[in-house]
């Protein structure tokens, strides 16, 4: 395990406090100038404003009340995402039971300190009857009916949670009773490869978590207590469409870059064995399998097209300022994305966790 994630497993493990939420809002709004003075690049810019509106932020909470040990948490579905998680859980001395429709990825996850049941027809009712929290971690096209059979298995009190990309009730194609139920808490993290051998505990360290803001107060200590015991830096609240839009941007745009940046590598005959680093990391997410997918992708489709129309925009800005050998031009584009990708890189590696915190939270059943 990574010298990182034992400092931060050692922090949690050495208190005794618990975790509350801190909440601000923030507004973030793109431009600011009439529509009438754009440029065909700023009326671009002008179909995206606020790209991220309103959104409540929680971040790591002061010390405060008891806390109780919680309850198991279920993670039904044991692939790169769900795996990681129940791996980081486990490390953190929580019990958590698991269930998954691969036989490989159940005894992957047996083998790591899972609790996996033995009987094939009772396995999922088994891994969510005493759960305190119940973890959907199943790709997006099977969440609706996952959700709607383990309601009826879990305690009434449970809390019922799915880490999917898109979490729009269209997206999920969920019946209103199920929706009411199902909460969004999604990780912006993962990996390229999928399966339960992709998986590692460290996944969600500084990880942000995008999660629903209709969840309730207990909802919401729950998420906090999950998200806050594996690592992650901070939980954002927004609508569940605001979030679609965000992910149009932040990760269906990145993929289809990088696959369009491979198929363009190798259309132009470049052997693969030969590229440094610099085109291996921009490349990395082409190598995803194709999957869910086309699911994600049209879940916002017209915000993917503003994201990829002003792609192409800057593409051809920079086409142009290389043919006409404007120095000026070329400079303003770089700059640009130098200072947003310096910023983002100085606050990745902000603390997980600050010392006294808790690896304990609420009980899971009761005082959510």
């Amino acid at each position: 395990m990574p010298l990182q994630f034992r400092r931060l497993f050692g922090l949690l493990q050495s208190t005794k406090t618990p975790l509350r939420c801190q909440s601000k809002r923030h507004n973030c709004f793109l431009i600011e100038k009439p529509a009438a003075t754009f440029s065909r690049h700023d009326r671009l810019l002008h179909r995206l404003a606020p790209l991220a509106p309103s959104c409540q932020r929680a971040t790591h909470p002061s010390a405060g009340s008891s806390v109780m040990a919680p309850r198991p948490v279920a993670v039904i579905g044991l692939g790169c995402i769900g795996g990681s998680l129940a791996r980081a859980l486990v490390a953190q001395e929580v019990e958590v039971r698991g269930w998954s429709a691969s036989v490989f990825d159940r005894e992957q996850a047996s083998r790591a300190g899972v609790i996996i049941s033995s009987s094939e027809d009772a396995g999922l009712a088994e891994a969510c009857s005493t759960a305190g929290i119940v973890v959907l971690a199943v790709p997006i096209h099977t969440v609706a009916s996952v959700a709607a059979t383990v309601r009826g298995m879990m305690p009434q009190n449970a809390k019922l949670l799915h880490v999917c990309g898109l979490q729009s009730r269209a997206a999920l194609e969920a019946s209103p009773p199920v929706h009411e139920r199902l909460v969004g808490t999604h990780p912006l993290a993962g990996s390229h490869d999928t399966g339960f051998a992709a998986s590692r505990p460290e996944l969600f360290v500084d990880a942000v978590i995008s999660a629903e803001e209709r969840a309730d107060a207990k909802t919401r200590s729950c998420i906090e207590w999950l998200w806050h015991t594996v690592g992650a830096r901070r939980v954002d609240y927004r609508t569940a469409d605001a979030h679609d839009r965000l992910m149009a941007w932040v990760s269906h745009l990145p993929q289809l870059t990088a696959t369009a940046l491979a198929a363009t590598l190798a259309a132009g005959g470049i052997d693969a064995r030969t590229i440094g680093t610099g085109a291996r990391d921009t490349t990395r997410l082409a190598a995803s399998d194709l999957g869910s997918w086309p699911t994600l992708l049209a879940g916002t489709p017209d915000e993917l097209d503003a994201a990829l129309g002003l792609l192409l925009d800057t593409i051809s800005r920079l086409r142009d300022s290389l043919g006409s050998g404007d120095g000026e031009a070329l400079a303003s584009i770089w700059n640009s994305a130098r200072a947003w990708r310096r910023e983002g890189a100085s606050t990745a590696g902000a603390p997980s966790l600050q010392p006294g915190r808790s690896r304990s939270g609420p009980e899971h059943g009761g005082v959510r």
